[in-house]
């Protein structure tokens, strides 16, 4: 039979342990990271809601995101379509029938699809604020927030399921304190993707800019 003593010790021990087991931020990354670098194909279905806090409007979209490795995909929403085959970039507005093409760069500036989750965390500093069910998942949250201020996006908060380590959802802050939030409503690791998905046929009498 435990003593008084030791009943005591161990309620004590309780908390510590607890936390000693708490997962670090860094932990969460990498676990989402080998998910979507293990994961040959992902199909997302999101939701975007862009908020400007000045003028007090809201406006949003929903969309499907297709990728495959680490620089094809296909963005598609109510009035756009983004094709990238890994080298080159098109991009057609649906309101104005145009379309844009230009090589798909991996600069400081180029933000792919599979980065948007951690593409910076390498300037931010990160740790978890939080536990949350999203969309009936439950979540880490994290929340990246900017080393210096030389960034556009000063706060970065993520849900992380802890189950299957993909986002449900992220809400950006820029400078202007303006709120760009993605809820990623389905998630879809390995699945078939058409042959020619990557690919972009110009429809027909769409006006063309080439960049290239």
């Amino acid at each position: 039979m435990i003593g008084k003593k030791w009943r005591f010790l161990i309620f004590l021990m309780v908390p510590i342990l607890m936390w000693g087991k708490q997962i670090s931020p860094d932990r969460v990354i990498k676990n989402v990271e080998n998910t979507l670098i293990s994961a040959k194909t992902v199909r997302v279905a999101f939701e975007e809601t862009y908020i400007w806090e000045l003028a007090g409007e809201e406006q949003s979209l929903k969309g499907e995101l297709l990728l495959e490795g680490e620089d094809r995909f296909r963005v598609t929403t109510e009035d756009q379509v983004i094709v990238s085959d890994g080298e080159t970039l098109w991009t057609y507005s649906k309101p104005s029938h145009r379309v844009l093409i230009d090589r798909l760069t991996h600069s400081d500036n180029t933000i792919l699809p599979r980065q948007i989750l951690f593409q910076h965390t390498r300037d931010y500093r990160s740790r978890i604020v939080g536990e949350e069910e999203m969309l009936g998942k439950p979540c880490y949250v994290l929340e990246f927030t900017a080393e210096t201020g030389d960034v556009f996006m000063t706060r970065i908060k993520v849900w992380v399921d802890k189950e299957v380590w993909v986002p449900r959802k992220i809400v950006q802050t820029d400078l202007n304190e303006n709120h760009t939030i993605f809820l990623l409503q389905e998630i879809e690791i390995g699945v078939l993707i058409k042959k020619g998905t990557f690919q972009y046929p110009i429809p027909e009498g769409a006006d063309v800019v080439d960049m290239r």
